[in-house]
């Protein structure tokens, strides 16, 4: 839980800062608390089923990686430089990175709470 919090603080100060690091703030700022909340209320549910976790939230995240990567080299989309750092891989930005794994990680980690067997107990 410790990193989604320094990940979250993070967010709000890209946030305050604006300019560049703008949409890396908004991405940090809008999950961190949600993995927050997931990985207080059942983190040792969420390593326990770690391989769910890992093949459930990356697969998808690679795809989408590639996806999107294509669909800017070929102009389908653009991502713009006035609120992004310059960082990225393949041609990738760091924040759609970013908001790839955390649009998968959010789903897969409330879904695997969600069927946990033990999560139903821990909320009565």
């Amino acid at each position: 839980g410790g990193m989604w919090l320094l990940l979250a603080a993070l967010g709000v100060l890209l946030l305050a800062l604006g300019g560049k690091g703008l949409y890396l703030g908004l991405t940090l700022a809008y999950f961190a608390p949600v993995f927050v909340l997931q990985w207080a209320f059942g983190g040792d549910l969420l390593w326990g089923w770690r391989r769910a976790l890992l093949l459930g939230a990356g697969l998808p995240t690679l795809y989408l990686w590639f996806a999107d990567a294509w669909a800017i080299r070929e102009g389908i989309w653009w991502i713009s430089p006035r609120y992004t750092l310059g960082l990225g891989a393949f041609g990738l930005p760091l924040e759609e990175m970013a908001f790839f794994l955390c649009t998968n990680l959010a789903v897969v980690q409330g879904l695997l709470l969600a069927w946990h067997p033990e999560a139903l107990r821990r909320l009565r």
